[in-house]
């Protein structure tokens, strides 16, 4: 009896993260200007596919988060 709850809880968690990604509930937002100074500037620059926007990638080592920035000039 409880593995089957074990199991349908798992399957329910399975589903929840299909449905948050499939309706695009994640989705990384490009900042104007970086996010602070213990941010540093990667190598990292791409075109974005849903905007067309050139966006640089910072890092913050304390935490491993990155950030997306809007390139500007060349």
């Amino acid at each position: 009896m409880i593995g089957l709850a074990i199991w349908l809880g798992f399957l329910a968690l399975i589903v929840l993260v299909w449905f948050v990604f499939r309706s695009g509930g994640y989705k990384r937002t490009p900042l104007d200007v970086p996010p602070g100074p213990d941010w540093l500037r990667t190598d990292e620059r791409f075109v974005d596919p849903s905007s067309g926007e050139t966006l640089e990638v910072w890092f913050h080592p304390p935490s491993g988060n990155r950030a997306y920035v809007r390139a500007r000039g060349p």
